[in-house]
């Protein structure tokens, strides 16, 4: 006759879970949390970069805005973006600073022609 104390610690055994089986299905969670995480990071990173690049895009509209005006009225009698042929510009947009630079250059052009170079410098995401 099989003892009734050893029949019911086995039936306890089936129906709980042990400490092994808690810790390993709480390591599988941290992980797959962790791999979220790191998507949803990744996905800060790129917005903001691409916000960064938005904004260094419309500076460099903003600079070229006022060669608009002069090239379609087929005269180019004076630099409209200022006397100097390199001028520098600091713009600060939501707290990070770009720095836009043109340079205006007609050298080994014809004389209607006149070269202009935009540079804008994004800042940092560090």
């Amino acid at each position: 006759m099989p003892c009734r104390d050893a029949v019911i610690h086995i039936n306890m055994n089936k129906k709980a879970l042990t400490l092994l089986e808690i810790i390993v299905s709480l390591i599988i969670l941290a992980l797959l949390l962790t791999g979220l995480a790191n998507i949803f990071l990744a996905g800060k990173r790129y917005t903001q970069r691409s916000r960064v690049r938005m904004a260094g895009g419309e500076i460099g509209k903003y600079f070229l805005d006022p060669l608009q005006n002069h090239v379609n009225q087929a005269t180019w009698t004076s630099n409209p973006l200022g006397s100097q042929s390199v001028a520098t510009q600091n713009i600060t947009i939501d707290g990070r600073n770009y720095r836009g630079e043109y340079n205006v250059n007609t050298a080994g052009l014809p004389s209607n022609l006149t070269r202009v170079r935009v540079t804008i410098t994004l800042p940092s995401l560090d």
